[in-house]
């Protein structure tokens, strides 16, 4: 699920235009709209994006382009892009006259997540007296943003018999999100009787710990439910598979 925080005031207020040097006159500068930096992150000052246009002059004397800043909100490829209003993004940027070519870049940062975005950049070509001559679009590869939050994610069970009719179970859980995992608790149900709870945690982005809970002893072939992060303490990405089932972990 997206993060529960505003994103249309962050995005305006951090928005800044790049033009870029004036190419070379032999240069081949190609028309196209692309990703020029595609950056994430847990904090929203590490999560930016950067999108630059280029155009020939092909015989015009004045360039511009402008730019449409597009997003789709939650995980990729599924979604429609819905348009993003940026102040000083629906303005046309203008070459100086007679260049032979025209890059321009613009960066947008603070971004939110997950979410995906990509410019679709209009380019005209103008004559002397400043009327269009032509007029076409490019749409930029997509910069994904990943959800910065943990993603608790089962990563093995295993039991020894422990006295009649128990067994300990020992639990390993894996963090596959990008932040830290604050402490949670883990359970095994077996044939409708749940354990006390094993404390796990905290766990860094990409680390795996474990711990072990007393349970009825499970029958070969029969099926146990393990549940992570019982009391929903930890705010993940994907909670959807903290109720696990797995065979009985004994021969």
């Amino acid at each position: 699920m997206p993060l529960r925080r505003p994103f249309l005031l962050a995005l305006a207020a951090l928005s800044l235009a790049l033009p870029a040097s004036a190419p070379a006159a032999s240069a081949k500068i190609s028309l196209a709209a692309k990703v020029a930096d595609c950056t994430t992150g847990t904090a929203d000052s590490e999560r930016a994006a950067a999108f630059t246009g280029s155009m020939s002059a092909s015989g015009a004397k004045r360039m511009q382009m402008r730019f449409l800043l597009m997003q789709r909100s939650g995980t990729g490829p599924k979604g429609t892009f819905k348009k993003v209003a940026v102040p000083g993004w629906g303005s046309w940027e203008k070459a100086d006259p007679g260049r032979s070519a025209f890059v321009f870049t613009k960066r947008i940062e603070a971004l939110t997540a997950p979410a995906g975005y990509r410019v679709v950049i209009t380019f005209r070509w103008l004559d002397a007296k400043n009327h269009v001559t032509k007029t076409t679009s490019r749409t930029s590869a997509t910069c994904e943003v990943a959800d910065p939050r943990p993603d608790l994610v089962l990563g093995g069970l295993d039991a020894v018999a422990a006295g009649p009719g128990r067994a300990a179970y020992t639990v390993a859980v894996s963090n596959e999100g990008h932040s830290e995992a604050e402490p949670f608790a883990v359970t095994v149900t077996v044939g409708g009787v749940t354990s006390d709870p094993a404390i796990l945690g905290p766990l860094d982005a990409g680390e795996r710990g474990s711990g072990a809970v007393a349970a009825p002893r499970c029958s070969p072939g029969s099926t146990i439910t393990v549940t992570l992060d019982v009391a929903n303490a930890v705010d993940e990405s994907d909670e959807a598979a903290n109720v696990v089932q797995r065979p009985c972990p004994l021969a």
